[in-house]
């Protein structure tokens, strides 16, 4: 039995009853209202009232991704540190060191991997840790972690950039691991409930992007050296992670999220165990879907995008000198993506497995488009889209396209399966999410070299 069921007998002697009122039919399973998820003839249940319990799943989803969000976006600052400090006077032009020009790509990667790792590690063991330990264990982690990365601002770091480049990089793997639990878990939970509440949480993680790209923006408008914005810029991620931790001492307490994990928590009817292989069967055409889409997306964002470059009709212009990457590729981009999974969350169509999975493979067409953007350095490839509407309408339908597709096969997925294989098919779903950015951030740093 899961260590975490820390349940009085006679509320898991309840919720086995409950179960056995349900037959193999979804249909009579659960009955949903904007109040509850409550069981067919059982007595009344707990509200989620003034939807707080939804609230606090948006701000879950949102922290879940602060390493990677205000970390990726903080394409400024990551600049300034790994600049030419003994520049050349023999030549006007400024070009990007190597750091300038593959730190995304490695970042992607120290993102990526522990990413996978963790979250199959989640999978296969996680049952064995509380979920408090998780979700509250991981959020501290990453806080502290995060705090590291906040100190290092004020560290003269131009003596000992490779020094820089390695603290960063480790500390990035062990914010991305801890992240990956929390994610783990945070999903897990959020299947036991109905769809509305796992629509917060990937929603959520969308929004926590416009909130950085937002937030970095923000911070390039006060005119300030890229020093004091990212200290002002990763100050605001440690106060989210804050509000994350002291909302989830608060969940706890509320009864509605109470009477959902102690389901969660409850064993299954021998008759009705959910084994690993047939979840897996189930799901497995959306696991791949999913795996395209985020394949896809990371082998050019931001690998390749953060490389754009503004036409250059608009040389020394504040647009083109501070604005154009933080707006085009990381705010214009996520707000895309948030569209996208909003939209997909009112129509949650098209269901046809197959459907959405010729969708995600028809984006391929989007990775081709923005290599051949202005990609400065370039090698090989020609220029093709070189004027700024064209790549924003690029990345507007590629943005919109990857939230779309990343919010109706979690969904639907999750709803196509019994109630107790959910949280087996979100957790693989989650995995495949993340195989698909391991695979496309290797990717992203073969197609850097290939631009």
């Amino acid at each position: 039995m899961d260590p975490t069921a820390s349940v009085n007998n006679d509320i898991i002697e309840t919720i086995e009853n409950e179960e056995e009122i349900l037959d193999d039919s979804e249909e009579r399973e659960l009955v949903t209202d904007s109040c509850s998820t409550k069981v067919l003839d059982s007595s009344e249940q707990p509200c989620d009232r003034y939807w707080i319990v939804y609230i606090l799943f948006y701000l879950f989803g949102v922290t879940s991704l602060v390493p990677w969000n205000f970390l990726i976006t903080a394409n400024d600052y990551w600049m300034y540190k790994f600049r030419d400090v003994n520049p050349s006077n023999l030549t006007m032009v400024v070009r990007k060191t190597q750091f300038q020009a593959e730190f995304t790509s490695y970042l992607n990667v120290a993102t990526a991997v522990p990413n996978l790792i963790f979250l199959i590690l989640n999978s296969l063991y996680g049952h064995l840790v509380s979920i408090k330990s998780r979700l509250q264990g991981s959020l501290i982690v990453i806080m502290l972690s995060f705090l590291v990365t906040t100190a290092l601002v004020q560290v003269n770091t131009d003596d000992w950039q490779n020094g820089f480049f390695i603290v960063t990089i480790v500390t990035v793997v062990i914010m991305t691991a801890a992240s990956a639990v929390f994610i783990g878990g945070l999903i897990g939970i959020a299947s036991r409930f109905s769809k509305e509440y796992m629509g917060a949480v990937v929603s959520g993680q969308s929004l926590g992007g416009v909130v950085a790209a937002a937030a970095q923006v923000v911070a390039l408008a006060l005119r300030v050296s890229p020093l004091r914005s990212a200290l002002a810029y990763f100050a605001a991620a440690d106060a989210l992670l804050a509000a994350a931790l002291a909302a989830g001492a608060a969940l706890r307490r509320l009864a509605f999220f109470r009477r959902h994990a102690r389901r969660a928590a409850a064993p299954p009817n021998r008759h009705r165990a959910a084994t690993p292989a047939a979840v897996a069967r189930k799901v497995a055409l959306p696991a791949l879907t999913m795996f395209t889409v985020f394949a896809v997306t990371m082998a050019v964002y931001p690998a390749v995008t953060v490389l754009v470059e503004s036409h250059p009709t608009t040389a020394g212009t504040d647009w083109n000198n501070i604005y154009f990457v933080p707006v085009v590729n990381y705010l214009i981009f996520n707000c895309g993506d948030y569209s996208g999974r909003l939209v997909a969350g009112f129509l949650l169509k098209p269901t046809n497995q197959w459907v959405v999975a010729g969708a995600s493979v028809v984006r391929v067409a989007g990775v081709a488009m923005l290599m051949l953007c202005n990609a400065q350095p370039r090698r090989h490839l020609p220029v093709v889209f070189p004027w700024d509407w064209e790549y924003i309408i690029i990345m507007i339908l590629f943005a919109f396209s990857n939230g779309y597709l990343t919010n109706i096969i979690m969904i639907n997925t999750t709803r196509a399966v019994a109630a107790h294989e959910r949280e087996q098919a979100s957790s693989l779903l989650a995995a495949a999410l993340s195989l698909g950015l391991a695979a496309g951030a290797a990717a992203g740093l073969l197609l850097v070299r290939l631009v």
